[in-house]
């Protein structure tokens, strides 16, 4: 006899307010027969309520029906499965920054989020989420600014708002999140270091958010496979290199080859048995744009041109990536074989997206959604003006470290970093539309180095596949619109 979880929560309320009445009822009572009698009576329909509630089966809607002692939703993906899709929350427990001044804004300075209000930015998307009943949360990385164990708690606290909703998650950890010795707390000039955590700890911080209902787990990594809605399976891969950083976190990914060898196991077991499958990784898979390895090296996994491959060949057609902060859809294809690489924006950076797919069969249609509307008033504009001075002043340090050889660093640093911040912030928010001086902007960068211009000219480039409003059908590849 199948017992639903809410049939549960009412038999557990009956018998421990059975409990509470027996204590009263034996506390009240100097006729120790008039206790047994009511007892009894009391027993009785408690036994009753039981068996009504346990047979009720027929009258619950066993479609969209959870157990949650399993982890799975049995909604079929025929039927419609909503799944929401965030990235790169990056956040920084409140307590971190006890006074602001010049620590955190070096910090700032070469790495812009607003991490200042990272977790009420949370809090309000996951508000949102849950107004819009999705039957899934993936959350590709970067959960915390630095790693601080206090700010995975706090992720986690936010995160349980979404289970206790009915709402599954599963995250995979990124760059960011493990054995991070940039794990700090700021007060004015000064910064001071915070306990991070390590690896075996983001399974235990996070059980409930994918690690305990996992239905296999790489021994070389955090890599690990869920099942969370019935016919859908998730392959978290962690391709991060934490056990590498010393004094600096290192930025880059790499997908070991044990881990690659796992995940065309995983790829096998779910074809033979008849599952679709998505993946999911902090690191992009491929270049989101020509030359992103030249002028920001590190977003895109080592040996990709090599993985991506391997991956198409072994079935995978589709994976959910973040690191770039920019909503961008980008599709490979190998004779037969495609993969699309779906890349969410960041909950801390302009413009502070993240995705809703609904999935139909072979129907897999995106659409973007903000987290703006469930902020302050003007929170928009000063998050626009905060995200535009910063990431010049990001492009700007970037080109000096680039150099260009009998060229002034700083003189064509400051001329072309404008117009990198501009393309950067189309290239964030996808579906980038060219201006209409760009020519003027390229040929003038293309005087200096080409190669920097191929990549101010490919940031604004869209690639053909739309980025935010877009269906992709994943028996053919084909995209609309």
């Amino acid at each position: 006899m199948h017992i639903h979880p809410i049939q549960k929560n009412i038999i557990s309320f009956l018998y421990d307010l059975s409990l509470c009445v027996l204590l009263f009822l034996s506390y009240k009572s100097s006729n120790l027969k008039l206790f047994y009698m009511k007892s009894l009576r009391l027993i009785i329909f408690l036994l009753f309520m039981a068996l009504v509630y346990s047979c009720q089966n027929d009258d619950l809607d066993l479609n969209t029906a959870t157990d949650n002692s399993l982890g799975v939703t049995t909604k079929g993906l025929n039927n419609g499965v909503k799944i929401a899709i965030l990235s790169d929350t990056h956040v920084m427990d409140p307590s971190l920054l006890i006074k602001d001044g010049a620590a955190f804004q070096a910090y700032l300075a070469k790495d812009p989020k607003l991490l200042e209000f990272s977790s009420e930015i949370l809090q309000a998307a996951i508000k949102k989420i849950i107004s819009q009943k999705p039957d899934l949360v993936l959350i590709c990385g970067d959960l915390t600014k630095d790693g601080e164990r206090i700010s995975h708690e706090e992720v986690a606290r936010i995160l349980r708002q979404l289970t206790l909703n009915g709402i599954k998650v599963v995250i995979t950890p990124g760059n960011h999140d493990v054995n991070n010795p940039e794990a700090a707390r700021y007060n004015k000039d000064k910064s001071f270091s915070v306990p991070t955590i390590q690896a075996d700890k983001i399974q235990s911080i996070y059980a409930h958010f994918g690690y305990k209902d996992a239905i296999a787990r790489d021994p070389n990594s955090l890599s690990y496979v869920s099942e969370p809605i019935e016919g859908l399976r998730i392959i978290a891969i962690d391709a991060n290199k934490y056990y590498e950083n010393t004094t600096t976190t290192i930025g880059s990914g790499v997908i070991k080859p044990a881990t690659m060898t796992w995940i065309k196991e995983q790829l096998t077991d779910a074809r033979d048995k008849g599952k679709s499958v998505i993946g999911m990784m902090h690191h992009g898979l491929v270049e989101h744009y020509q030359g992103q390895q030249l002028i920001d090296p590190g977003y895109v996994i080592d040996n990709w041109t090599t993985d991506v491959n391997e991956l198409m060949n072994a079935g995978l057609k589709i994976i959910f990536t973040g690191h770039y902060h920019a909503n961008d859809i980008t599709k490979k294809s190998n004779g037969t074989n495609f993969i699309f690489d779906v890349e969410t924006g960041s909950t801390v950076s302009y413009p502070f997206t993240y995705r809703m797919l609904t999935i139909a069969g072979n129907n897999y249609s995106f659409a973007p959604q903000t987290i703006t509307d469930y902020m302050e008033p003007g929170f928009t504009d000063y998050a626009n003006a905060f995200f535009s001075s910063y990431i010049q002043a990001y492009f700007r340090n970037l080109l000096i470290l680039k150099g260009v050889p009998g060229t002034p660093p700083y003189d064509f640093a400051s001329a072309f970093s404008p117009y990198f911040r501009d393309a950067a912030k189309a290239h964030f928010a996808g579906d980038e539309i060219m201006p209409s001086d760009f020519m003027n902007q390229y040929l003038e960068v293309s005087a200096v180095s080409p190669d920097l211009a191929n990549v101010l000219y490919s940031l604004w480039t869209d690639l053909g596949i739309a980025d935010n409003t877009v269906s992709i059908n994943m028996g053919t590849g084909e995209t609309t619109p």
